[in-house]
């Protein structure tokens, strides 16, 4: 694939991620989780806990900023903003698809803001697709050393792939080559749906080749099939692609038929993503078994006014996440996991 190609590729999909139209009709599924409100917490609001560890670093809140940025020639500046204000705000970040920086090693240093964020959790990306390409394996830790990261997310993006001209469909080894990366790479791999939902059939697959990290990026926020559709007004994969706007299965009831695999639940740390946009949404994530949370969307609105307006805005996301263990009567994050719901048969 060419290098405007690449680029013009992915500033598109940077710019329609913003716009209300590429955001799925159907819900996350967290409306309907309804805390127990706790009329007296016994707590001092100040000593509300919501630090948690990633890889071995601390986190003010279990938030990661999730993959956005890659590709793009806009992406040098928006990584080093999101990395400035990661670092100030105690959050983990993800960087985008890294597949240029292997294809045009020029573009690397896009990719290297460690020394804007040196102690924060920063994870390096990898499609699914390109894990089975000829080096696919060797790029994917080629990224780990550029970023210098403390983990390598594989993103599965195959009803995209379907949707995009001249997408990678070729997903045959994917699993494989995923077990191998584990085996190899020096970091933890997280592997991550990119809005459709993961079930538990995926995730047992992948726990039975040894990744015990899983974003599972559910239905209710961000359409990839709709960014994917209106790229191909001109072609005739459009309205193939208006069927699938709102395909998948969303946050809540991904993370539901995980947890209730037991054998699951127990291998796996999950990461909630797929509509994300308020601390109690994080809180509600936790509540359902999730360890992290993670974002894109409301976080790009935040980025494009610069770093002090996205340190603010995460603030404003913890601040919500202390709120909500203060009324549930929650001292720490784990506390928060058992806290009452109002309707808990339904969950």
């Amino acid at each position: 694939m060419s290098q405007s190609t690449i680029n013009d590729r992915k500033s598109e999909h940077l710019t329609l991620a913003g716009l209300p139209t590429m955001q799925m009709s159907v819900t996350n599924g967290l409306d309907s989780v309804q805390f127990e409100p706790c009329a007296l917490p016994e707590l001092n609001f100040s000593e509300i806990d919501t630090r948690c560890h990633l890889f071995g670093k601390e986190l003010q809140q279990p938030l990661i900023i999730a993959s956005m940025s890659g590709g793009t020639r806009a992406s040098r500046q928006l990584n080093q903003t999101l990395a400035a204000a990661a670092e100030q705000a105690g959050v983990a970040l993800g960087l985008g698809s890294m597949r240029i920086a292997i294809e045009q090693p020029e573009q690397c240093s896009t990719f290297q803001v460690r020394s804007i964020a040196p102690s924060i959790p920063i994870l390096a990306n990898i499609g699914g697709a390109q894990l089975v390409q000829p080096e696919g394996l060797s790029h994917a830790l080629k990224c780990i050393d550029i970023a210098e990261a403390d983990g390598i997310f594989v993103h599965l993006n195959p009803l995209q792939e379907a949707l995009q001209s001249q997408g990678d469909t070729q997903w045959r080894g994917v699993l494989d080559a995923i077990a191998t990366l584990v085996t190899l790479a020096p970091v933890p791999v997280i592997v991550k749906e990119v809005g459709h939902g993961l079930g538990p059939s995926t995730a047992r697959k992948l726990v039975n080749v040894g990744v015990q990290y899983l974003d599972i990026a559910g239905a209710g926020g961000t359409s990839w099939a709709a960014i994917e559709t209106e790229r191909s007004r001109t072609d005739n994969k459009a309205q193939t692609g208006e069927v699938f706007h709102n395909f998948g299965i969303n946050l809540r009831d991904s993370l539901r038929s995980i947890q209730q695999e037991e054998t699951l639940s127990e291998s796996l740390t999950l990461i909630a993503s797929g509509g994300i946009r308020s601390g109690l949404d994080i809180a509600k994530s936790i509540r359902l078994g999730a360890s992290f949370a993670s974002a894109a969307s409301p976080i790009l609105a935040a980025a494009n006014h610069g770093t002090e307006s996205l340190t603010e805005f995460l603030e404003q996301w913890r601040q919500q996440l202390r709120i909500s263990c203060f009324v549930t009567g929650c001292a720490s994050l784990r506390d928060l996991r058992y806290a009452p719901l109002i309707t808990p048969q339904h969950l």
